[in-house]
């Protein structure tokens, strides 16, 4: 029976029927997001269809440039057709089937849609099937389910014809050849993104395809395993950018759960609530993502897809998350799919007090994270921080440590370079572009070498520690991570609200040049003492690099510049120069360390500077007093007038 996927036409038990989403939309913010999707869709009545050349507010205009069929475009194509047929089902607006009907017929045209494929995939083997080829068959057969009930046989075969021509016959022919392609057992986003895209379709045609069966049992049992592979606490093989890969997998269960009749549902469980609170911790207030691996510089995080989860689940922290963050991707925050998940009897809780300020997490990237609060607008300090390397979309960027203050970055990852990745063909030497380099993160370096590219080359968490009154500490263990090394440790205090201590230490084989960099937010020089100094429209940091060795180290800054030929994306077009500012202390010896201290400094107070020598430095700020003091054993920060203190042995 159609309707099925999403929403039901008759009543089944624990799951959501036509009535129950129409009473949802009546009041509350359910209602707002059904006036968004209807100011969305009176936008589209008077748009043309999208095609690859089109422009859109949240679209990079390369892409249209190159007549691209890009993430976006291919969104922006699926969630007209998945509103305009939802519209069309709840309402009987017979201009909605129309404006759906114009959209399938344009994107299923060769001429008009030439490939449901992304440009930059086209290596990847013949037919072309990719990303968009999932995300397309995906959407635009739910929408088929949704129209189903009013649509002549005619229309309905064409649209069953339209997507088996453009997206199932060119992924059978892949999957079940001699050699099957690389993205069918990757199990990362390319799996659950294609497999689990036409796993999907396979349950919305159901009878009306002849290969509707052989979609999903392709697709079960590989999305079983990309399941496996997130780690015990949610975390994910790719850089925490792409957390919200996870909303695949959320789509092909949930779907899964309608197909069953609600005998399969497993969004309640492992790994789904668990992967939204990795999510959670990496999330930055005022709402952007930790940038480390491929992540995209203030990216916002990525959080509709956590409204289906907190339903099943019944978890308000989760729903709590959602309304803070659900809409603030422009890309994607306005999604159609929301309105079919959103529980609005679900009240939200805040984490505070519920949620600990601060966290480990030991798989893949084995990320760290420390906040002073849970408020999701602003807090006194946030450090972030890894020993690990993910499985992909990942970086060399083993120990890095970021710092933000009242909402603002300070201390920055610069993520993945503007406007696309570079061309494939310079994967093999992809440090020459700085985002990927050793270099481009606030780690040491050794003689200007790479850092180890594989996933066994990677750090430790040796130790850490997190007290809700006084701040967190950690070890690392980055030694493997490094070539012509005898050892290489990294060791953090923060000290709340938002004093940081960063000691690296490292013993080398033989003398060798060794540089440590801190990547600003804003523009600044250290002066001969390694202090240096900005501040933010919001707040303030001052720092000081203390060399500790018997060689005297020189102080410099610099900016980043992408020079030729590794200065141009994939689609040939040159990045945009952002020139971000590193600070960058070098010393030439066999025994390295490094003692960075930051205060993050409040709003409208005047900066001041840390002062101090040989082992015991202090700094006032915010009306307390930090003292840092260093010996052989142990590196000590505390505040004598609040009575915090935290010590970590050395």
């Amino acid at each position: 029976m159609h309707p099925s996927l999403y929403l039901t036409a008759e009543p089944v038990q624990g799951l959501r029927s036509i009535e129950d989403v129409r009473r949802s939309i009546q009041s509350g913010y359910g209602k707002k997001l059904w006036n968004r999707q209807l100011e969305a869709a009176e936008v589209d009545l008077k748009a043309e269809p999208y095609v690859p050349s089109s422009l859109s507010p949240s679209r990079e205009i390369q892409h249209a440039k190159h007549n691209n069929a890009d993430f976006t475009i291919c969104h922006t194509v699926g969630q007209r057709v998945l509103r305009a047929a939802l519209i069309h089902l709840l309402t009987g607006d017979k201009r909605m089937k129309e404006d759906a009907l114009r959209q399938l017929e344009c994107v299923f045209d060769d001429k008009q849609w030439p490939l449901w494929c992304d440009n930059a995939h086209l290596q990847f083997g013949d037919p072309p099937v990719d990303l968009r080829t999932g995300m397309l068959a995906s959407s635009l057969s739910v929408a088929y389910d949704w129209l189903h009930p009013f649509l002549s046989q005619a229309e309905r075969d064409s649209i069953v014809s339209g997507i088996s021509r453009r997206a199932i016959e060119p992924y059978l022919e892949r999957i079940q050849s001699s050699e099957q392609p690389w993205w069918y057992t990757a199990l990362h986003n390319w799996t659950t993104c294609i497999v689990g895209g036409l796993g999907i379709a396979g349950m919305a045609l159901g009878d009306d395809h002849p290969d509707s069966q052989a979609l999903i049992d392709a697709a079960d049992p590989m999305m079983k395993k990309c399941l496996k592979e997130y780690g015990p606490e949610g975390e994910f093989n790719e850089s925490i950018g792409y957390s919200g890969a996870i909303r695949l997998l959320i789509d092909y269960y949930h779907v899964r759960r309608y197909q069953s009749q609600n005998k399969d549902n497993r969004l309640g469980v492992w790994p789904f609530p668990e992967a939204i609170y990795w999510a959670i911790y990496f999330a930055k207030p005022p709402g952007t993502a930790v940038t480390f691996g491929d992540g995209h510089i203030n990216s916002p995080v990525q959080a509709n897809h956590a409204a289906a989860i907190a339903s099943a689940a019944q978890d308000p922290v989760l729903q709590d998350f959602y309304l803070n963050y659900g809409e603030l991707d422009e890309r994607t925050g306005n999604d159609v799919y929301q309105i079919l998940c959103y529980e609005d009897t679900l009240h939200p809780k805040s984490p505070q007090g519920i949620l600990p300020l601060g966290k480990v997490f030991h798989a893949y990237g084995k990320c760290i994270s420390n906040r002073t609060s849970w408020d999701p607008i602003s807090t006194e300090c946030f450090v972030s921080s890894k020993a690990g390397r993910e499985d992909n979309h990942a970086h060399n960027d083993i120990g890095q440590v970021c710092i933000d203050g009242y909402g603002e970055p300070l201390v920055i990852d610069l993520g993945t370079p503007p406007s696309g990745y570079p061309d494939m063909k310079y994967y093999d030497v992809i440090h020459k572009f700085y985002n990927y380099s050793t270099l481009g993160h606030n780690i040491l370096t050794i003689d200007g070498r790479e850092a180890g590219t594989t996933v066994d080359q990677s750090g430790e968490i040796v130790r850490s520690v997190f007290e809700e009154e006084n701040g967190a500490l950690w070890n690392l263990d980055l030694t493997k991570a490094y070539t012509g090394v005898r050892s290489v440790r990294r060791s953090l205090i923060h000290l709340f609200p938002g004093t940081i201590a960063v000691l690296d230490q490292a013993e080398l084989i033989k003398e060798e040049p060794v540089c440590l960099r801190w990547h600003t937010a804003g523009k600044c020089e250290p002066d001969a003492s390694g202090r240096f100094s900005f501040r933010g429209e919001k707040a303030g940091l001052s720092a000081q690099i203390i060399s500790l060795t018997d060689q005297a180290a020189t102080f410099t800054s610099d900016q980043h510049e992408y020079k030729y030929p590794y200065n141009e994306n994939r689609l040939g077009e040159l990045y945009e120069q952002r020139r971000e500012n590193y600070i960058e202390a070098t010393v030439t010896t066999k025994k390295i360390r490094f003692l960075t201290l930051f205060q993050v400094i409040p709003p409208d107070e005047e900066i001041s500077q840390w002062e101090g020598a040989k082992n015991a430095w202090s700094i006032t700020s915010g009306g307390n007093q930090s003292q840092v003091t260093l010996s052989d054993n142990s590196l000590v920060v505390s505040q004598p007038k609040t009575k915090r203190q935290l010590e970590i042995n050395l």
